[in-house]
């Protein structure tokens, strides 16, 4: 069956993503969590590249329903991700709901769902116990403003000679102060709070406009409810 895809929000991700998980290509009984599918570009991609032994798989929560910009999305997804059926179970509704049921552990942990700081520390919280030591997590548009903001302002030429000298890119920059002004709005601040807390217990692997974790290290039975 032809693949349907109505956006493309995901392909510019992909020389990240095969380095982010290239440890992990390939390996034998890998299991996947994806808070926010879409249409299945990213499921896709994850089973055709990453989840490729027959024993592989991959959760799926969205809210799969009929939207009303860009329709009946729950179909598309099931026809673009037809020939792996069987290696993908849905979950639908919220991912409040559904990160309580799904059971862990995961190698891979995708962060895609809801686009606010509550939304991304809300997801984070609940899928990092899910997430295996070695285990992969990504969170999705980790330098994402509201459309209404429209691009940043690019500096001036010596504005943007300075910020290349200091090893940044202007474009970043820019990106970080519309962050700023509604930080509560975007993932960027519901991320970096997360990551705050487990200081210690992640190695940082790149940031684009994602960001991705390697979890180093678990919390030992001692901390989880007994500390005094």
């Amino acid at each position: 069956m032809q693949e349907q895809f109505s956006t493309d929000w995901f392909h510019h991700n992909i020389p990240h993503w095969e380095q982010w998980l290239a440890s992990l290509r390939g390996k034998s009984g890998l299991r996947a969590l994806e808070i926010g599918s879409f249409e299945g570009r990213s499921t896709l991609w994850l089973c055709e590249n990453i989840l490729t032994a027959t024993d592989s798989s991959i959760d799926c929560l969205d809210f799969f329903q009929v939207d009303p910009v860009y329709g009946d999305y729950h179909a598309r997804f099931r026809a673009n991700t037809a020939a792996w059926r069987e290696r993908i179970r849905e979950f639908p509704g919220s991912s409040f709901d559904s990160l309580r049921r799904v059971e862990g552990p995961y190698d891979i942990a995708y962060i895609d769902g809801w686009h606010s700081a509550f939304g991304a520390l809300a997801d984070g919280v609940m899928a990092w116990p899910l997430l295996k030591v070695g285990g992969v997590m990504i969170f999705d548009d980790y330098l994402w403003v509201p459309p209404k903001l429209g691009p940043p302002p690019r500096p001036g030429w010596l504005a943007r000679k300075w910020l290349r000298w200091s090893g940044r890119q202007w474009r970043t920059e820019g990106l970080k102060k519309q962050i700023e002004s509604v930080k509560t709005e975007t993932p960027k601040l519901g991320v970096d709070g997360l990551l705050a807390t487990l200081d210690g217990y992640y190695e940082l692997l790149g940031i684009s406009n994602q960001l991705a974790v390697r979890k180093t290290r678990d919390f030992s039975p001692g901390q989880v409810g007994h500390d005094t």
